[in-house]
């Protein structure tokens, strides 16, 4: 083995190099800071001691086995380091110079940024052991760096531990650091870098007795952080619209698994429909949904059951046998006219989104017709005023047949009335 293999790993001596390094270095010139410390990448092993150099930047220590931070007995705390930093009257400003310390020092060394990611993981599973004070100062500083888009909200998974979340401190540590993001992106961009870190809903920071929609509702009321309420209310409804889908599309995928003869085929498409139908009523009362909005989700779980053929000549066929076979589903939730335009103008979309149903979906329309999901005066209605912007030329040309039809019998049946 070469001599470097050989070394010995000694954080402790790499912190008292980084010590001797910036011990002439004025603590308020961060240009002068940042240049010994980028030429001295030269020389020391940032590679080797990626966790110790970043325990150093963030807590002014190195942090030992179980979390607690040991201090170097020369030098004591590291000035450059968070804890240092934003412990002034304004950690926030405290927090931003520290931010940009790091942003420039992990320039030149690109690994740097993907093991500072990894050390602030491993820094956050121990805040336990740190004060109320460096924790208020490690939320604002990991905020400030979230909101520069240098770090994701990954590490912040590390939180969910059961003996972080059940006194609370996983709670407030998120808190403080929301508070920070929020200041400079909305509502819609902490929800997508929610999703984009797989973190998971903000509820499983919460003590596990506490994780309910009206402490989520009590906590953040009290934080004056409205709009976290808003993100999860809506993030609670949209998994709920999802998870009835998804339901929706398991019933009829199970059923078209079970091996069974030709002439019990009818029967089987009848209980699978009826138990759709009851999976669509419980949902709506657990729910509070209205007609409207179910039918939506129904069509999307029976289209989203199709097993799609690799032959484009065929995607027709398919569509238009789904939706006869589960037709009665949608007719019992399309008993009101306010239900019938929901669901055309869903189906629009769909037909829009999905390229293998877009020129089909006249034919579409004409089937659900066919099978009464679909009145009259709806596709009329449709194709004169409810249509969407997308699509909506070529899809009033599909329909435009159609639509003439239904036109000329509402005519005759009017002239009827009046004899």
């Amino acid at each position: 083995r070469d001599a470097k293999a050989k070394a010995k790993y000694e954080p402790e001596a790499f912190r008292d190099s980084i010590f001797q390094l910036i011990e002439n270095v004025d603590p308020t010139d961060d240009s002068k800071f940042t240049s010994v410390l980028d030429t001295a990448g030269n020389t020391l092993d940032y590679r080797r001691y990626g966790d110790s150099f970043f325990e150093l930047f963030v807590t002014g220590g190195l942090i030992a086995p179980g979390g607690i931070i040991n201090y170097d007995e020369e030098y004591g705390k590291f000035p450059f380091s968070l804890f240092v930093l934003a412990s002034g009257d304004d950690p926030l400003a405290g927090a931003k110079r520290w931010g940009g310390l790091i942003v420039k020092l992990t320039r030149r060394y690109k690994y740097l940024e993907r093991m500072f990611a990894e050390s602030t993981e491993h820094i956050l599973k121990h805040i336990h052991r740190y004060t109320e004070d460096e924790n208020k100062m490690l939320a604002i500083g990991v905020g400030v760096l979230v909101t520069d888009a240098f770090l994701t909200l990954e590490p912040l998974k590390a939180l969910q531990e059961d003996h972080l979340t059940k006194d609370g401190l996983a709670l407030r540590f998120l808190t403080d650091m929301l508070r920070v993001f929020l200041m400079n992106n909305d509502i819609n961009q902490l929800h997508k870098s929610l999703v984009r870190a797989k973190v998971g809903r903000l509820t499983e920071f919460f003590p596990p007795n506490k994780r309910d929609e009206d402490c989520f509702a009590r906590h953040f009321e009290a934080e004056d952080m409205p709009v976290l309420i808003e993100l999860h209310t809506a993030t609670l409804t949209l998994a709920r619209r999802n998870e009835f889908v998804d339901e929706v599309s398991s019933i009829l995928r199970d059923a078209k698994e079970e091996d069974i003869d030709d002439d019990e085929e009818a029967e089987q498409i009848q209980a699978t429909n009826l138990k759709v139908a009851r999976a669509a009523k419980a949902a709506m009362r657990a729910n509070k949904w209205e007609q409207h909005d179910t039918v939506s989700l129904a069509w999307d779980g029976i289209m989203n059951a199709v097993n799609w053929s690799y032959k484009s000549e065929q995607f027709e066929a398919q569509a238009l046998v789904q939706i006869k076979r589960h037709s009665p589903v949608l007719e019992m939730l399309t008993t009101e006219p306010k239900s019938e335009i929901s669901l055309l103008k869903h189906v629009q979309l769909y037909a829009y989104n999905e390229p293998r149903l877009t020129k089909y979906f006249g034919r579409i329309v004409l089937e659900l017709y066919n099978t009464d999901v679909l009145s009259d005066s709806a596709i009329i209605f449709w194709a004169t005023k409810g249509a969407k912007p997308e699509g909506k030329s070529g899809f009033l040309k599909q329909t435009e047949a159609l639509v003439r039809k239904l036109e000329a019998m509402e005519d005759e049946d009017d002239s009827e009335d009046e004899e």
